[in-house]
């Protein structure tokens, strides 16, 4: 028997949505801001690429700010002092984040619970003061990473990333690309492996699967994602920001991914645009918009304890359960 593609929650799914969320993210900027979806679309990047630790996993990680920290200023610093393109701005940014990646998990691998999670914060924070002081002289200390030069693009065709819709369509095609591996990566064996991890590490253990190496290459994917998104990150702005190494990053990218459901595929994403539009819309007509965010955000998982995407899902699913019995039931009377 043929065993279904699942996505983290166990339930079948299909490229169908991949599809779809591609689609719609390559008409939106005609319909929303361009400079928000382009930050949508990378900071979705980040959440899936967290997500594969945390909800497909079941591994948490307050670090995460060090990958797309390092690979925002490593693409930043490959560009602006080695001359190299933004491809190879990028392909630094992804190298950075997975010898990261290498580093956590030699570390902490075999960490569980807090234990993990701390280390890799503690880790975040080493490299936050260490962009902040003593590399100052490189990174620009408080000021983040400046006078990076003029982006474009020579291949494969000249493209001027320092206008809004070529820069966005860039991204978006960094970003679908990265999708659709991340969905492969999820829906092969290795992914259904992450699956029986995360409900029941003893269980796969005992049934003989290699488990912190299982766990260690997630880490190591997750890192590599978020470093490109990072670099992302810097290509769009045209200069890395002190920001991204921060502890906050950590957080918001939790609460990003917890709000749009993160044992699903794509619910990280749907966490992103909501939080970011909120945080778009509000800033303009509110002083105090953080608190309003706060409660925004508070009201939403009371709404949907599973994150939007995961509560819609299992209210669907258990729908379509309840009217299969009762056919089955009508057709048992018939």
């Amino acid at each position: 028997m043929k065993v279904p593609k699942t996505d983290a929650s166990g339930a079948p799914t299909s490229n169908r949505v991949v599809w779809i969320t591609l689609l719609v993210f390559l008409i939106a900027p005609h319909i929303i801001s361009t400079p928000l979806m382009t930050e949508i679309l990378i900071f979705g990047l980040f959440a899936l690429g967290f997500n594969l630790l945390l909800g497909h996993t079941g591994i948490l990680s307050f670090g995460h700010a060090a990958y797309f920290g390092l690979g925002c200023y490593g693409c930043g610093m490959a560009i602006r002092y080695f001359g190299l393109s933004v491809w190879g701005g990028l392909a630094i940014s992804m190298v950075l984040g997975a010898l990261l990646a290498v580093l956590v998990g030699a570390l902490a691998i075999k960490k569980r619970g807090v234990y993990f999670a701390m280390i890799s914060m503690a880790v975040a924070q080493m490299f936050y003061f260490m962009a902040l002081s003593p590399f100052k002289k490189w990174t620009g200390g408080e000021d983040g990473l400046k006078f990076i030069p003029k982006l474009s693009l020579s291949f494969p065709f000249s493209v001027d990333l320092q206008s809004p819709f070529p820069l966005y369509y860039f991204v978006y095609v960094v970003v679908g690309a990265s999708i659709l591996c991340i969905w492969r990566i999820l829906n092969s064996p290795f992914g259904r492996l992450l699956q029986a991890i995360r409900e029941n590490e003893p269980r796969t253990i005992a049934s003989g699967y290699n488990v912190t190496m299982a766990k260690f290459i997630s880490l190591l994917f997750s890192g590599l994602f978020s470093a490109l998104a990072g670099g992302l990150f810097c290509v769009y702005l045209g200069y890395g920001p002190l920001s991204a190494l921060f502890w906050l990053t950590s957080g918001t990218i939790l609460l990003m991914t917890i709000l749009g459901g993160m044992h699903t595929f794509i619910g990280p994403v749907v966490g992103v645009a909501v939080f970011l539009y909120a945080q778009n819309k509000l800033s303009w007509v509110l002083k105090e918009w953080e608190l309003v965010v706060g409660i925004l955000f508070m009201t939403l998982i009371l709404i949907f304890p599973e994150g939007i995407v995961g509560t819609l899902k299992s209210k669907y699913m258990a729908r379509k359960a309840a009217v299969q019995e009762f056919e089955e039931r009508d057709s048992g009377k018939g």
